[in-house]
């Protein structure tokens, strides 16, 4: 998911201070998320794949 992230992040000429603010996080959070930080807010995560124009979607996995 991080380097979604950091990808479309960048293809939208954001800087990850910038993300952060439109966001509603912090930079070290945008950074942490993007370098596939184990242990993130899943409610900042929404938040930053919303400004991206992303979404989370869990699907059941295969047996």
């Amino acid at each position: 998911m991080g380097a979604v992230v950091r990808q479309v992040r960048k293809a939208h000429g954001l800087t990850q201070s910038q993300l952060a603010g439109l966001a509603g996080t912090g930079v070290r959070f945008v950074s942490e998320l993007e370098r596939g930080k184990p242990n993130v807010a899943l409610d900042k995560v929404l938040a930053v794949l919303a400004v991206l124009g992303l979404r989370l979607q869990a699907v059941e996995a295969e047996p």
